[in-house]
């Protein structure tokens, strides 16, 4: 048994190599500021949000 990453092709229904899972992505794509956040604060450019619940 492995903990975090699945080694199973993408084109299998379901996980083979017994690999368990340390949580779930909640958001696909990465939250980026607004482009008035941008203007405010110049730091904020860079900033990428991205949320995983641990489980």
């Amino acid at each position: 048994m492995q903990f975090g990453h699945c080694t199973c092709p993408k084109d299998l229904p379901y996980c083979v190599c017994g690999a368990v899972s340390l949580g779930k992505i909640i958001t696909k794509k990465p939250i980026i500021p607004t482009e008035e956040e941008q203007e405010e604060n110049s730091r904020a450019k860079s900033a990428k949000l991205r949320i995983f619940e641990r489980e």
